[in-house]
C-alpha cells in the first residue's frame, strides 16, 4: 500500500468523524424540531378529518368533509377578505414608515438613540396588554382619546364599536405595536451601507433624496425584502391584538381567519377538527406566499 493510499483513507476516515460530530451536536435540535413541529403538522392533518370536540373525545372520522364545508362557509370566506384587507392596509403602511424613520434615525446622535429607544418601547410590551391597554384609551364611555374627540366637537367617536372604522383602529395599534422593530432591523442595515457610495453620490451631484433612493434603498434589499415577508406572515396571522381589542366585533367586521379558527375550536361544540381544518387552509396559504417571497428575495439578491 501507498503512501498516498494511506493519506487518502486517513482523509475519508477523518472526514467520516467530522460528519458523525456533526450529527451528534445537530442531533438535539432536529429531535426538537420533529417532535414541536413535524409530529404536531402531522397530528394536525389527523385531527382535520375527525369531528371531535376540544378535548379530543368521541373522534368520529369524516374524511374531507371540514375541508368542503370550510370552502362553503360563508363566515369563513369572510374572515379569509378581512385578513387580506388588513394585511394590505397593515404591511404597506408598516413598511413606509419603518423605511422613513430608518432614513431619519440611521445616524448616531444622542436624539436619535433616545427616538430608536422610545420607538422599540411598545415591541417589548405584550400584545395582549397592549390591546387591553388601547381598548380602555378608546372606550366610548371611559376612554381618554374619546372624552377629547367629544370636547373638540367630534360626534359620535366610537370608532371601535364602528363596523366601518374598527379595522382600521386595530390596524393602527397593531403598526403602533410592531414599527419599532422595522425601523430598527433597517437602521441597521443602513448603518451596514459603506460611507464611500454615499461620498461617491455626493460627487456626483446627489441630493439626499437622491441618496436615499439610488444608495440607501438598493443597500438595504435584503433586510426589506426579509421585514416584507415577514410581516406579510404575522399580519395574515393576526389575533391577539383582535381579539382583545374587539373579539372579532361588531358583527364581526375585524373576524380575522385566526379569530374565527379559535371561536370554532374554542366556543363551538365538537368543531375542533373543522376549526382545524380552516388551520390547514392557512397554513397552506402561508406556505404559498413564503415561497413566492423567498423566490422573489432570490432572484433580486443576484443583482
Amino acid at each position: 500500500m501507498t503512501a498516498a493510499v494511506k493519506k487518502r483513507r486517513r482523509s475519508r476516515s477523518f472526514e467520516r468523524k467530522l460528519e458523525r460530530t456533526a450529527y451528534v451536536f445537530i442531533a438535539p435540535a432536529a429531535i426538537l424540531l420533529i417532535i414541536f413541529c413535524i409530529v404536531p403538522m402531522l397530528g394536525s392533518v389527523y385531527v382535520s378529518m375527525q369531528k371531535m370536540g376540544v378535548d379530543l373525545s368521541k373522534a368520529e372520522y369524516v374524511g374531507l368533509d371540514n375541508y368542503t364545508k370550510a370552502l362553503a362557509d360563508r363566515r369563513f370566506i369572510q374572515s379569509i377578505g378581512i385578513t387580506l384587507r388588513y394585511t394590505a392596509i397593515e404591511v404597506p403602511l408598516q413598511m413606509v414608515i419603518g423605511v422613513v424613520l430608518s432614513a431619519l434615525l440611521a445616524k448616531n446622535t444622542l436624539i436619535n438613540r433616545i427616538m430608536r429607544s422610545i420607538y422599540f418601547l411598545p415591541v417589548v410590551a405584550s400584545a395582549v396588554t397592549v390591546g387591553v391597554t388601547w381598548q380602555l384609551v378608546m372606550h366610548s364611555n371611559i376612554g381618554i382619546f374619546t372624552y377629547w374627540l367629544k370636547q373638540l366637537g367630534v360626534t359620535d367617536p366610537n370608532w371601535l364599536n364602528n363596523t366601518g372604522t374598527a379595522l382600521y383602529v386595530v390596524v393602527f395599534v397593531a403598526i403602533w405595536k410592531t414599527f419599532g422593530i422595522s425601523a430598527i432591523i433597517l437602521v441597521s442595515a443602513i448603518q451596514n451601507v459603506p460611507d464611500s457610495l454615499f461620498e461617491a453620490a455626493a460627487i456626483d451631484g446627489a441630493g439626499k433624496i437622491r441618496q436615499f433612493f439610488s444608495v440607501t434603498l438598493p443597500s438595504v434589499m435584503p433586510s426589506f425584502w426579509f421585514l416584507l415577508m415577514t410581516r406579510i406572515i404575522g399580519s395574515l396571522q393576526m389575533f391577539d391584538i383582535v381579539y382583545t381589542m374587539t373579539g372579532g366585533g361588531p358583527s364581526r367586521s375585524t373576524t380575522t381567519m385566526v379569530v374565527y379558527i379559535y371561536d370554532q375550536a374554542f366556543n363551538s361544540m365538537n368543531k375542533t377538527g373543522y376549526a382545524t381544518a380552516m388551520s390547514e387552509f392557512l397554513f397552506v396559504f402561508i406556505m404559498f406566499i413564503t415561497i413566492i417571497m423567498y423566490t422573489i428575495m432570490n432572484k433580486t439578491s443576484d443583482y
